[in-house]
């Protein structure tokens, strides 16, 4: 099993974060894993991405031309990446920023209302993880108790008060995907 996957929108989304959520928890369960992250000079609102691979065997390379999943935040991740999916692939796209359609009939397009979930659990910065949980439900590549573990690793410390509310969200969006 091989996933590739890329992450997108802009920064302050956690983008980067949700990779190395991912990336963490999948070391904790023994896979192997990549995080190549791609980043604007701004620290808010520039472009920001990143790849991840998942594999239960050694992955040959961090980049990838077609993933088999994406999650885009924002419109310009949406244009730019659901466009390179392989066929079959998957996209978790933000319905609240990206107001264009899906033009292809080979990939599946899941819309999640990431922003609105966020503030209704009282916290904006969590829409990435709502997003996060719809594709792991919906493409299943690490089990949740990994997720969990990986959120231990990015929040931890003074931050570890935050694993509860990302974890909250993350479960959402599976529910949201299911």
């Amino acid at each position: 099993m091989l996933h590739e996957m890329i992450f997108a929108g802009f920064g302050g989304q956690g983008i980067l974060t949700m990779g190395q959520t991912v990336s963490y928890g999948a070391v904790d369960h023994g896979l192997e894993t990549s995080w190549f992250p791609s980043y604007g000079p701004e620290s808010r609102g520039g472009t920001s991405n990143c790849t991840i691979m998942v594999s239960d065997e050694p992955i040959a390379s961090p980049a990838t031309a077609a993933p088999t999943a994406v999650i885009a935040m924002n419109e310009p991740s949406f244009t730019k990446f659901a466009a390179r999916l392989r066929p079959g692939g998957v996209c978790v796209a933000n319905r609240d920023l990206v107001t264009s359609e899906n033009e292809r009939d080979d990939i599946e397009v899941i819309w999640v209302k990431a922003n609105a979930e966020a503030k209704e659990l009282g916290n904006l910065m969590t829409a990435g993880n709502i997003a996060l949980g719809a594709l792991n439900a919906h493409v299943g590549f690490l089990e949740h108790a990994a997720i969990e573990d990986g959120l231990k690793h990015v929040f931890s410390g003074k931050k570890a008060k935050l694993v509860e509310l990302n974890m909250k969200a993350y479960m959402r969006g599976v529910e949201l995907a299911g």
